[in-house]
């Protein structure tokens, strides 16, 4: 094997030869498996049978819930790449949410992503470790098998998490720790409740981390390359919002350590944006970014986007949220077509501010030096009228964003 990334001789995986990690076979995990398929046979003839909308909201609700505060901010950028500190209570929290979402214990789950992390950085990789079969037999090898080496290499886990008592007794407990939710949830909602937001809810996180992984190591876009590594990562735009971020995934391979994935201009990162109110409120410090991480000589751009630092320093969406806030005629210039709203109607809507250029392909809102395309310039140039059409801008911005996010998705993605 060519000689390895020396990223790796400060790896959590010591293996004794590197070849270590690509020999083996993968086999069918009764308990895995048994776990997968009652939690989804609950979820689709209980949820079927008992189905409310209020059950089907409170699967929403928590799903959103576990998948930002648990799945992104506890499990990944928390416990696995330690990219900010917190008080204790609050890692805790963070990471218990994290097992909430029914991947793993925090130990196990922790020993999968650095196994599987290491295996991708080599030249060369397992099929089971890299998503390498073909669509249907990757979701037998992930949902239901394990890959069993033939040397297992050493996985060094930091004392600070391998000998806490709290993360030990999760990682004992995992499985169990879904009773306590559901019995709320009976109390509240009866089986109703706990078929949707416990069954439904760990059947769709377990499905869809894997296939989010597929994906995001198969296709979709690229801005830098991990010159020698087996896998390179891929950005998914279309899932942004439902991963909280993390399907930014060519930017994580890029740059692992940062807590921020959605690194450039128009990248939706929920967790993000979360971490930066936890910041406001001072419950979140020291927080990691690609410049904070040491030199790869390995990654190269693939592209001339703007940089990570820059970008990091004016997000889209925060521009037009403080936007919002101040809006005014003045320092507000919208132009552009007249496709969808008569020019009579928009003069009215967006004042004497507008100006009719019917070359122009869409609406362009220029203010503060950043300039917004389509709904979100909508939203912006309303935000500048009367106080009811700032309300509605307010309200539709977040709506507005996520419709240009997938117009974007489908053209380039």
């Amino acid at each position: 094997m060519p000689n390895c990334p020396v990223a790796l001789d400060t790896h959590r995986v010591r293996a004794a030869v590197p070849s270590d990690v690509l020999l083996g076979r993968v086999c069918w995990s009764p308990l895995k498996s048994l776990w997968f398929t009652s939690m989804a046979l609950a979820a689709v003839i209980g949820g079927l049978a008992t189905f409310t909308w209020a059950a089907f909201g409170v699967f929403l609700a928590c799903t959103a819930f576990l998948l930002l505060f648990g799945h992104s901010l506890g499990s990944h950028r928390k416990l696995i790449h330690d990219s900010f500190q917190t008080p204790k209570w609050l890692e805790y929290a963070l990471v218990y949410s994290g097992v909430q979402v029914g991947l793993a214990g925090p130990l196990g789950l922790l020993r999968q992503h650095e196994l599987r992390d290491y295996a991708q950085r080599l030249p060369d990789c397992h099929d089971y470790l890299r998503h390498g079969s073909s669509f249907w037999r990757d979701a037998w090898w992930q949902l239901h098998c394990e890959l069993r080496l033939e040397r297992e290499p050493a996985i060094n886990i930091e004392s600070r998490i391998a000998g806490d008592r709290f993360y030990r007794f999760l990682e004992r407990t995992w499985m169990l720790q879904q009773l306590p939710p559901a019995l709320l949830l009976f109390a509240l909602g009866g089986w109703s409740f706990v078929f949707w937001g416990t069954c439904a809810r760990v059947t769709a996180c377990v499905f869809g981390h894997w296939l989010i992984g597929y994906f995001a190591h198969k296709h979709g876009g690229m801005h830098h390359v991990v010159d020698g590594a087996a896998v390179q990562g891929r950005n998914i735009p279309l899932t942004s919002l439902l991963t909280m971020g993390e399907s930014w995934h060519n930017n994580h391979h890029a740059f692992p350590g940062s807590a921020r994935l959605g690194l450039y201009a128009g990248e939706w990162d929920p967790g993000w944006w979360m971490l930066l109110v936890l910041r406001k409120l001072g419950l979140i410090w020291n927080i990691r970014l690609p410049e904070d991480l040491a030199m790869r000589p390995e990654l190269r751009a693939l592209d001339s986007a703007e940089p990570a630092s820059a970008a990091l320093r004016s997000p889209r969406f925060a521009d037009a949220w403080s936007l919002l806030a101040h809006a005014n005629h003045d320092g507000i210039h919208c132009e552009g077509p007249a496709s969808l709203l008569s020019v009579k109607l928009l003069h009215r809507l967006l004042g004497a501010g507008f100006t009719h250029r019917p070359a122009a392909r869409r609406l362009i809102v220029t203010a503060a030096g950043v300039q917004f395309a389509g709904l979100p310039a909508l939203c912006i140039a309303l935000a500048a009228r009367s106080g009811p059409a700032r309300l509605l801008a307010i309200l539709a911005l977040p709506l507005a964003f996520a419709a240009e996010r997938i117009r974007q998705g489908l053209r380039y993605g």
